[in-house]
């Protein structure tokens, strides 16, 4: 080895030594001229100034294709533009969530269907556009797939906060639809709706309180005792629940039939205005609304507390008479409720009772009137 050195040393110029040598092959990685290095500089931005237009041109096929409808086209153009150029992505999604939002409120249900659904196949946890699908749902009346939705977003947040924010989204929606089935008394309805509904949130305690209220306001007490007892534990719903309890265990004893006493060609019935004061009242089914005398009025209100509605005229079987309207919270008899009971207060005189029970009373409920053996039939509706 040291004479191969030395050959090469012997044939070298005296001036260039091997430490000369390395230098060069150092120098020679550098650029030669600063102006190799501007042409760098000018194609590295002729790079970028090509990579700008054409996700530019990307953008603005998407942009045509949602204008145009065709959401499919618009898919398989965005797919390509989060491949290639990423951060034009924000840009594309707000116009495209805009134009679905538009359709809805255009009650372009269909576009704005095939619009959300579209975007949801390339982003499926998209949260704003599942909120799109629902309001679309909910404008077009379709409540119960409108739920479904609003609960199935909860699968696509993964943090607490908005779990929490979405369940709270979901069960306010049911309960407005159970609201508006209260307001109707589409008892049989609720029970329905509430049963599908206890399929995608069976932790809400909250169904299983409507459900109880439902099956007692059916007549269905046994089932309305165990859909209560669950409740009767949970720190939310205890005293309802045990006032609820209350009430179906008195409907569970009371009769059906109703023994009436006999005046005449009248029958005169029991009952009590707001579980303190006792009254007699001729049944009167050509009544629309119930009356009480003025002496007994006077003696109710020493007992309970009554609320003035108005003044009013009545037709009576002696002509016209100007009444006052009032309400108590409650009128039974034997077990069967009416509340926010309304009655009028006139001059009224008939031997062995304080007024008449009219049909605003006795319409609550299925009733007949067993004249053969003065019974007054009442179950609930």
């Amino acid at each position: 080895m040291q004479l191969n050195v030395r050959f090469i040393e012997n044939k070298l110029p005296s001036n260039i030594s091997q430490q000369n040598i390395f230098q060069q092959k150092k120098t020679k990685t550098k650029p030669s001229s600063a102006s190799e290095q501007f042409a760098a500089k000018i194609t590295q931005q002729h790079d970028k100034t090509l990579a700008s237009d054409n996700a530019r041109k990307q953008v603005e096929q998407i942009k045509t294709a949602i204008k145009g409808y065709d959401f499919y086209l618009a898919k398989f153009l965005i797919i390509n533009l989060a491949n290639e150029h990423a951060q034009a992505l924000p840009e594309v999604r707000a116009f495209w969530l805009q134009s679905t939002q538009r359709l809805i409120n255009q009650s372009l249900f269909s576009q704005a269907e095939d619009s959300y659904n579209a975007y949801l196949d390339f982003q499926q946890n998209d949260s704003d556009f599942l909120y799109l699908r629902v309001e679309s749902q909910l404008q077009q009346e379709l409540y119960l797939e409108a739920i479904t939705s609003a609960y199935e977003i909860q699968h696509h947040v993964f943090d607490e906060t908005n779990h929490r924010s979405v369940m709270l989204f979901a069960r306010k929606l049911v309960q407005q639809q159970i609201d508006v089935f209260i307001e109707n008394n589409l008892w049989l309805e609720l029970i329905s709706f509430i049963e599908q509904v206890n399929v995608l949130d069976p932790e809400n305690l909250s169904l299983q309180w409507f459900f109880a209220q439902t099956q007692y306001q059916i007549g269905e007490y046994s089932s309305a005792k165990n859909a209560v007892q669950p409740l009767l534990s949970q720190p939310n719903f205890k005293v309802k629940a045990e006032a609820l309890l209350s009430k179906i265990n008195l409907a569970l004893r009371k009769p059906e039939s109703i023994q009436l006493k006999r005046r005449g060609e009248h029958f005169i019935v029991q009952g009590t205005m707001n579980n303190t004061f006792n009254v007699s009242l001729m049944l009167d089914t050509g009544a629309s609304i119930s009356l009480l005398s003025e002496q007994a009025f006077e003696q109710l209100n020493q007992y309970t507390d009554v609320e003035y509605i108005k003044q009013v005229e009545l037709n009576t079987a002696g002509g016209r008479i100007t009444a006052s309207i009032y309400q108590v919270a409650e009128f039974e008899i034997q077990g069967y409720v009416l509340e926010d009971f309304i009655f009028a207060v006139s001059a009224f005189a008939s031997g062995g009772s304080d007024g008449l029970l009219g049909m605003n009373y006795l319409s609550a409920f299925d009733f007949h009137i067993d004249q053969s053996h003065d019974l007054l039939i009442l179950k609930n509706k």
